[in-house]
């Protein structure tokens, strides 16, 4: 049993939230397949945190060659062109993010990092293909991303020129100068040492430095409905599931401020609440999805309306602007 990821109070100080099994796992893919995983409170902070974790070096069986995002649109066979669309979508909405805070949106020149060349950092860039948008569409920018692994641009090195990549963890990593902007899309969840990270980053910053972490909701109507079976517990590869106040409360212990908030995010909430759909319902995720794309698309459609209402009702993610603190 470990501390509290926040305030590091003892595990004795902390309530079971729920148990779950391997999310998006083939039940007898091995040891621990068909183990469970408590999220606990921590009723000193409020923190929701897995406890115990499963060991770092235990981590690569929960994430086999099967694994819906390592597939990624060849997982749904002949609509895998469609499929693509999908995350282009998403790096998209993530380019016009990062486009408002350099003053490149519809109010140009009015954003908090104008400089002639951003310095952006991208925190678990994974397969780097929001960095690879990102440049394309402003190639004044000075971009790097990091990861654990390099399997995400390893095999086309080509496809990347332009950006720095970096195999490191971000404790570890170093910089000579400090950064415009860093982005955390759906990393720090995964996050064993979120306060030490985040704190690494602040000594990366300068003063006007912005931070975007986008994670999980934990008080979303998909958690609430899915209970155990939410695709944003994804247990046992996420740490932390945060709420508004809780993920504010660890900004504020590592040096930062948030300056906004917003439910709604970058990532395709729809397809977590049909992760969550399938997950409840129990399918083989080593098998094809092509079957499933119409019934998807499907649903996409008739849930339209409610996936409109996103920023308002609090759906799945969150997405936090942060800057350091002053003083």
């Amino acid at each position: 049993m470990i501390n509290c990821l926040c305030c590091g109070a003892s595990p004795q100080q902390s309530t079971p939230v729920i148990t779950t099994a391997a999310h998006m796992h083939h039940r007898t893919d091995g040891p621990g397949g068909d183990n469970r995983y408590t999220f606990v409170r921590c009723s000193h902070c409020g923190l929701t945190y897995l406890n115990p974790p499963v060991p770092p070096q235990e981590l690569g069986r929960f994430y086999p060659d099967y694994y819906l995002p390592y597939r990624g649109p060849s997982a749904w066979g002949r609509y895998a062109p469609l499929a693509a669309r999908g995350q282009a979508l998403t790096d998209r909405k993530r380019v016009r993010r990062v486009g408002g805070l350099l003053g490149k949106g519809v109010s140009p020149g009015t954003g908090p990092l104008t400089t002639a060349n951003p310095r952006i950092l991208d925190v678990g860039c994974g397969h780097p293909t929001f960095l690879r948008r990102l440049v394309d569409r402003y190639p004044e920018v000075d971009a790097t991303g990091i990861d654990f692994v390099d399997s995400g641009w390893r095999e086309k090195p080509d496809a990347w020129q332009g950006i720095t990549l970096v195999q490191s963890d971000p404790v570890d990593f170093t910089s000579r100068q400090p950064f415009d902007l860093i982005t955390m899309w759906h990393y720090l969840e995964h996050d064993y040492h979120p306060i030490e990270t985040l704190r690494r980053l602040r000594t990366m910053a300068h003063k006007n430095t912005r931070l975007l972490v986008e994670v999980p909701d934990l008080e979303s109507l998909s958690r609430r409905w899915y209970g155990p079976f939410w695709e944003g517990w994804h247990a046992p590869r996420h740490t932390v599931i945060y709420s508004g106040s809780t993920l504010r409360e660890t900004l504020r212990r590592s040096g930062w401020e948030v300056v906004n908030r917003t439910t709604r995010g970058t990532l395709d909430t729809f397809a977590l609440w049909w992760m969550s759909s399938m997950e409840r319902r129990g399918i083989d995720w080593t098998a094809s999805m092509e079957s499933r794309f119409l019934p998807f698309m499907a649903g996409r459609v008739l849930t339209a309306p409610l996936f409109a209402l996103e920023g308002i009702l609090p759906l799945g993610v969150q997405l936090v602007e942060a800057r350091p603190q002053s003083g």
